[in-house]
């Protein structure tokens, strides 16, 4: 403890046997006058010395107190006093850890919603970061004014807390956030508390203090009640004066967008058999134009772009519904189809041309949800929220892939006007199997070595599908499966696939996690998979977990909506809670502790489980079915 250079001897006072992120450490050096002649480190982490007075100190000596400058992270780290010229005086080991009988170590913060300060809306946004025992926690849940949990999504992008916290490797995606509704009518004011519990598997739980804040939902612009109905009627007025013949065949669709996603590829070959199968002519408009465009084009879909749907004021709004209005009672079609929830304006538009309505509604969030994640606090308006539920109401037929998303929109409507109609897919054409040649040609094409055990997750890359918490689990996936490698394809450069890409880096699992970018066609790795994972906390009905049961793979899959709906649990595949990396992490050990030939026969199950609606002739020809039946006035087609 008390080595001797040429001129200075250090020495430190006895540690506790485990400290915290952070600590104190005392001690003395002699041969230096002042503190600022020599230096004090905890493994990587730099500390500011203090004067001490020691009387443990040799005489002579310069007693001192050093603090890290930075949170240090679990494990033991050597602290370090260096001599004015850098040389090492002494050493002694420090062990960060959870002590015995207490609660695990927690640095984070609490952001939103501030103490003592108005939040805005209906809805309680949560939000913040949090590292507990040095690591994300496997679960956050937000308790609002003692009610019922209520998981956060995790795993989300903090390049804030890596750049403050460099040595902790999880810091990059250390981030979690909660929406949860209150009833709070318009106009009114309520005083609330907010807990948030921190827990992983292990390491224990941290709860924290109640926080008290209030929800102000802001009083409606009393003229905008007003505006709405006459800019309807100026619209109406306008819609009564074309008179344009209409063909019971002709089509009008409505989008979001033609980029690459489940949505959008589920659109694309719909459209495409009701063109071919069917002899529908469409016309189609989108407020996102993508590569898709070029596949309406060769369908013969004219398409019309426009801009994003409008609804942050009551004039945008109905500016924009009388553009798509004056569209759809121009376009000569006889029925409408509008596609995703948040197209509730085109929804509008095409009720007001006068066209039946049929809308697809893939989304299982609830209306207060939808509408801040997308819009924020503050938009809609009161009036143009209430023409979004006026118009689901009004919608000839709304159409779900996944009969818990119906129950889900029930009260908006009435059952005779909500139907599901479940996804099919192309990939049906491969029977439930990949033969062992197609599987070692994808296998030696992308790279695969034979005898890695390959987990496959394949969706555009964003918080809601969950691929930080699987790539957290697949760290301990590895130690028991050194051969089990996990691919995930769907990166693009977006904050939370940058996220994601530093992550896999600063933890050094490059060899067992692979990022591949949005592919069009997956089938080659759907080819070459062994497990199929979907991590999806939001779904509907994930049309990836049909196209892997229609190559023979197993599927591993969040307990949510739709999933439940394909996936018997231990049967057809294997179940575990969303929001919750322990879970995760166990499912993925229950899949790859099943024998091969298990594996197999649970993904034969699977297959016949889903035989009957995975043919896409099928939900097509349901299609055009529903959408004859509306352009007829209700009459059922011959």
């Amino acid at each position: 403890m008390m080595p001797v250079t040429a001129m200075c001897t250090a020495g430190v006072l006895p540690l506790p046997q485990e400290v915290g992120h952070h600590f104190a450490a005392r001690g003395w050096i002699t041969g230096v006058t002042g503190l600022g002649e020599f230096s004090v480190r905890i493994g990587d982490v730099p500390a500011v010395l203090v004067p001490d007075h020691l009387t443990e100190a040799p005489e002579g000596a310069i007693g001192w107190r050093a603090e890290p400058t930075r949170p240090v992270p679990k494990g033991t780290h050597e602290l370090l006093v260096l001599g004015p010229d850098g040389a090492e005086l002494t050493s002694t080991p420090v062990t960060v850890r959870q002590r015995p009988g207490e609660a695990p170590m927690w640095l984070g913060e609490l952001e939103s919603p501030k103490t003592d300060r108005k939040a805005p809306g209906n809805v309680v946004f949560v939000c913040g970061w949090a590292l507990l025992d040095s690591r994300a926690p496997s679960i956050v849940e937000v308790i609002v004014d003692g009610g019922r949990p209520v998981r956060a999504r995790t795993r989300l992008p903090r390049p804030d807390a890596a750049a403050e916290l460099p040595e902790f490797p999880d810091a990059a995606v250390a981030g979690f956030e909660a929406r949860v509704p209150v009833n709070l009518p318009p106009g009114q004011d309520r005083e609330l508390t907010v807990r948030v519990r921190y827990y992983t598997a292990g390491a224990g739980e941290w709860i924290s203090p109640a926080r008290r804040f209030t929800l102000s939902n802001p009083v409606p612009d009393a003229d905008d009640a007003a505006l709405s109905a006459e800019l309807a009627e100026n619209t109406e007025r306008a819609l009564a004066r074309v008179q344009v013949r209409t063909d019971p065949r002709h089509l009008l669709v409505l989008t979001h967008s033609l980029g690459l996603g489940g949505g959008q590829l589920w659109l694309q070959e719909l459209l495409g058999r009701l063109v071919r199968d069917h002899g529908w002519t469409i016309t189609l408009a989108t407020e996102m134009d993508g590569p898709l465009r070029t596949d309406c084009e060769e369908l013969g879909i004219p398409v019309h772009l426009t801009t994003h749907y409008r609804n942050s004021s009551v004039p945008y709004y109905e500016g924009h519904v009388a553009e798509l209005a004056y569209l759809a009672k121009c376009s000569g079609a006889s029925v409408a189809l509008i596609n995703t929830l948040g197209g509730f304006p085109a929804a509008d538009a095409a009720q007001r041309a006068g066209l039946p309505t049929a809308w697809v509604i893939h989304e299982s969030f609830s209306l207060p949800d939808f509408a801040y994640q997308n819009w924020g606090p503050h938009t809609p308006p009161r009036a143009v929220w209430q023409r979004w539920e006026r118009t689901i109401s009004n919608t000839d037929k709304l159409l779900f892939v996944a009969d818990a998303t119906r129950e889900m929109f029930l009260p908006y409507s009435t059952p005779e006007r909500c139907r599901t109609v479940r996804y099919g897919t192309p990939m049906v054409k491969y029977g439930g199997r990949t033969r062992a040649e197609t599987r070692w040609q994808a296998r030696h094409t992308l790279g695969i070595d034979p005898e890695d055990i390959v987990l496959l997750n394949v969706g555009v890359v964003e918080s809601r599908k969950g691929q930080g918490p699987l790539i957290s689990a697949m760290e301990k996936v590895r130690r028991s499966h050194p051969s089990a490698r996990l691919i995930i394809v769907g990166q693009h450069a977006s904050p939370y696939g940058l996220a994601l890409a530093e992550t896999v880096e600063r933890t050094g699992i490059e060899d067992w996690v692979q990022l591949v970018p949005v592919q069009r066609d997956p089938t080659p790795w759907l080819q070459a998979a062994d497990i199929f994972v979907n991590s999806s906390d939001i779904e509907s009905l994930p049309r990836s977990i049909l196209e892997a049961v229609c190559c023979g793979i197993p599927v591993v899959a969040a307990d949510v909506f739709g999933s439940r709906e394909m996936v018997i649990d231990g049967e057809t595949g294997w179940l575990f809670e969303t929001n919750d990396v322990d879970a995760l992490t166990v499912a993925l050990l229950r899949a790859l502790d099943t024998t091969a030939a298990r594996r197999q026969e649970m993904a034969n199950n699977a297959y016949r489980h889903l035989a009957d609606w995975l043919q896409p002739s099928g939900y097509a020809r349901e299609y055009s079915e529903i959408l004859t039946e509306l352009a007829n006035g209700g009459e059922q087609p011959t």
